[in-house]
């Protein structure tokens, strides 16, 4: 059997997904509920069934079987589910269907990317430095330094680039350490 597109999948699920409160104009990961901001929205307030439905195929969702192959799952609409990347890397190979999706209702995408942003923070031992680093953030000049020194991570698979959390907390680290080196040296020369 082919592989159902992920319109098939989404058109089969469709129900499911609205009693698990999933807008089915902004598509997200079935697990951890990650989105891409407006970018796969659809934008028309009237758009039909079909469209709707159809849009789901522009996602960068993967199909995830839900009973793994070597246990016998299928290439069924029924038999697969849509989640981002991180989520299909992560999900269990089971042979029951009950412990898959109570594994997807765990699931959380704002809960995985603070989670890595502390991590990252307690790498750099900024992890007592919360506020001070919220507030950096905040101010635009301030942010817009650091944006600058910001490099961009190629993808090791070959489809794109980002812009990694280590990589960001880096460079709040180098500025803080920038502002450490300044304050004792205004307090030097205060003293002197």
């Amino acid at each position: 059997m082919v592989m159902p597109s992920k319109s098939k999948i989404f058109e089969y699920w469709m129900n499911w997904l609205a009693k698990k409160g999933i807008d089915w104009g902004e598509p997200c990961c079935w697990a951890c509920g990650r989105f891409w901001e407006d970018k796969y929205d659809i934008k028309k307030p009237h758009s039909t069934r079909e469209e709707i439905i159809k849009n789901w195929d522009n996602v960068p969702l993967q199909r995830c079987h839900i009973i793994a192959k070597q246990f016998d799952g299928t290439d069924e609409p029924s038999n697969l589910f849509l989640m981002c990347r991180d989520c299909h890397d992560k999900a269990p190979n089971t042979r029951s269907v009950e412990a898959f999706l109570i594994w997807t209702e765990k699931q959380n995408w704002y809960e995985n990317f603070r989670d890595e942003v502390m991590k990252e923070m307690k790498n750099f031992g900024l992890e007592d430095r919360v506020d001070e680093l919220n507030e950096i953030i905040a101010n635009k000049e301030i942010k817009g330094k650091i944006i600058g020194n910001l490099g961009i991570h190629m993808n090791q698979n070959g489809k794109g680039a980002q812009i990694t959390i280590s990589t960001y907390i880096s460079a709040l680290y180098e500025y803080l350490k920038e502002q450490d080196k300044s304050k004792v040296s205004q307090e030097g020369n205060n003293l002197a």
